[in-house]
């Protein structure tokens, strides 16, 4: 008489629960991707937001398929915005590996339309480079980059053959991630403005910060120095002090790098153009420091 298998030590754990996925008919379905790309090389990160790989927490979690937070950039670095010819442009997330094992391989396709200068350069740049891209498509921005893996860049030249006929430079940028196209919901710092994922905002510098005072002199340090955040991209600094002035900035508040500069007090008083990215931490300090006011976007008046 044959026995029943005695019980088995296997331990089955539902990996997520997975939800319904609804689609209502009429509804807005929009493809492609939008007008511009952005991009930064990887050296320029110095921290990245967070995302979960954990798929068991997935329906808990809120950064399972996007990233929650900011990108943390290098003192004075910024997003580099590229147009886009829309209808030629696309994100593909197509899956890689061998079983237990498989990731997505995320591609971004876009075209830039003319021969120039600043394009040939970019491509110069990527092809044997590593950076993120992101880009827009349906209601979010979608990333193709990884901090673990590099993103290969691949620009395809060409002038065209017929009278209008399609031309200008194509980059196809393909990075491996355990997530299909990820969400990217905070904010890029751009040369001109900051750009809200979240919201599809963009911001320009002068209209956030024309004519706007700071004043830091009560945030004055020992006498000596003082810390504060920029508020604007450019402006007029007015220091009142005495000593060789010394100008530092970090992006954690905790290791510091001086930045090269003109200012030199005269009479007691400085007064000079200045210019940061907004969330920029600095440090000035000189042997005495009395005051300390900038005014943003402003470089007339203090």
């Amino acid at each position: 008489m044959r026995q029943k298998n005695s019980k088995r030590n296997t331990t089955i754990v539902a990996a997520v629960a997975i939800a319904d996925v609804p689609f209502t008919i009429g509804q807005a379905n929009g493809s492609g991707i939008g007008k511009y790309v952005y991009f930064i090389p990887s050296d320029s990160i110095y921290g990245w937001p967070q995302i979960s790989d954990n798929i068991v927490d997935a329906e808990a979690s809120a950064n399972y398929i996007g990233y929650i937070g900011d990108f943390v950039l290098a003192p004075g670095s910024c997003w580099i915005r590229i147009y886009n010819t829309q209808g030629e442009g696309t994100v593909v997330a197509e899956p890689m590996g061998t079983r237990d094992s498989i990731m997505f391989a995320n591609r971004l396709t876009y075209r830039f339309p003319k021969l120039t200068k600043s394009a040939a350069k970019l491509s110069a740049a990527v092809v044997n480079g590593d950076g993120v891209f992101i880009a827009w498509h349906d209601g979010a921005y979608r990333v193709v980059g990884h901090k673990h893996y590099r993103c290969d860049v691949t620009p395809s030249v060409t002038s065209g053959d017929a009278a209008g006929s399609s031309k200008g430079i194509t980059f196809v940028a393909e990075c491996p991630d355990y997530k299909a196209l990820p969400i990217y919901r905070g904010k890029l710092v751009c040369q001109d403005g900051i750009l809200d994922c979240n919201t599809d905002t963009f911001l320009n510098y002068e209209d956030m910060n024309i004519n706007k005072t700071e004043d830091y002199t009560k945030k004055i340090e020992g006498g000596n120095s003082v810390r504060f955040e920029a508020s604007g991209k450019e402006g007029r600094i007015h220091l009142e002090g005495t000593g060789p002035i010394v100008v530092e900035v970090s992006v954690d508040a905790v290791t510091y790098t001086p930045v090269d500069h003109n200012i030199e007090f005269s009479n007691g008083v400085a007064i000079a153009p200045i210019a940061f990215y907004i969330g920029d931490k600095v440090r000035i300090s000189a042997t005495t420091l009395t005051k300390v006011i900038v005014n943003y976007n402003d470089p007339k008046t203090y």
